[in-house]
């Protein structure tokens, strides 16, 4: 993000949180395929807890498209 982009609609900042979170939650997958014991059992709550934050934004996302007809 710039200073000087134009303003971003709240789907658009919820849809770009989505992205984010997927790339996150690749990276966390994959640590976790490297790891073993407790150290992937923490890698995948990560995993876990991104996939709840996701949720959340489609929730959100969903709400926001009846809005927009």
């Amino acid at each position: 993000m710039t200073l000087n982009a134009p303003p971003l609609t709240l789907e658009q900042l919820l849809t770009d949180a989505d992205e984010l979170l997927r790339c996150a939650r690749a990276t966390a997958y994959e640590s976790a395929d490297d790891q073993q014991g407790s150290r992937r059992d923490h890698a995948f709550a990560v995993v876990h807890l991104i996939d709840m934050a996701r949720t959340k934004l489609d929730m959100a996302l969903q709400m926001q498209a009846p809005a927009r007809n």
